[in-house]
């Protein structure tokens, strides 16, 4: 009995130490890991619809007002969609090229941006996210018969706040501050953090005042720096 004891116990010590050992090789190499860091740029639209695509999905667009609660919610155009600003969009998901096989720029789009008006100091601000799909390590759109759907394409996400101004029934422009946070795939333990601006308005000929006052489109534009601990850069 008492050897049949002791063996268990040897036995469960080799195990531990066998875990232990393996963990702590794991959190070494991570360790160990140069990762990769650097400064990128973004830009992007967004919209409630867009030309051949009719009205995206989800979408809720703002009238600008400064009142808490509401969400508002805009998406740029899919993958397959040939846009020049949409196809020119960062240098952040190709790690600045040291993806292998990797082109500068990487084509992004945001689906959705979301965020929420509120009042903060005595000043009126917006809160939100934008969660990017990663369509392609490269320029322009994907092929309309891509096998992989935007849904399935790699995510990255970012949280923003800024304060806005409303100009007039055609403009309302917004600035202020963001962060990465992690995402799907290669962009798990993405983080990073920089300034932010943009603006809403109507593409629209008749203008956004025509639509209900409500804006329908925006532009945005970010610079910051970024960090992946683990990257893989294997393409």
């Amino acid at each position: 009995m008492k050897q049949s004891l002791s063996l268990a116990l040897a036995l469960g010590t080799l195990v531990l130490l066998g875990a232990l050992a393996a963990g702590g090789s794991a959190a070494v190499r991570k360790a160990q890991s140069p990762g990769v860091k650097g400064t990128f740029s973004l830009i992007i639209m967004v919209h409630t619809s867009s030309g051949g695509f009719g009205n995206l999905p989800g979408v809720n667009p703002w009238n600008g007002a400064r009142k808490s609660g509401g969400r508002f919610v805009y998406r740029s155009i899919p993958c397959s969609g040939n846009a020049p600003v949409n196809n020119i969009s960062t240098d952040l998901p190709s790690y600045n090229s040291r993806v292998k096989g990797s082109r500068v720029p990487s084509s992004v789009r945001a689906h959705p941006m979301a965020f929420s008006p509120y009042k903060k100091a005595g000043k009126w601000r917006i809160r939100g996210r934008f969660r990017f799909t990663v369509c392609k390590l490269g320029p322009g759109p994907t092929p309309q018969n891509d096998p992989v759907p935007d849904a399935n394409k790699p995510k990255f996400n970012l949280n923003f706040d800024g304060t806005f101004r409303r100009v007039n029934a055609e403009t309302l422009r917004w600035s202020g501050r963001f962060r990465l946070r992690g995402g799907t795939g290669r962009y798990d333990d993405l983080t990073g953090s920089g300034q932010i601006a943009g603006y809403f308005l109507c593409f629209d000929a008749a203008g956004c005042a025509a639509k209900g006052g409500k804006y329908l489109d925006g532009q945005v534009v970010m610079h910051g720096r970024y960090r992946d601990p683990t990257p893989q850069l294997g393409g």
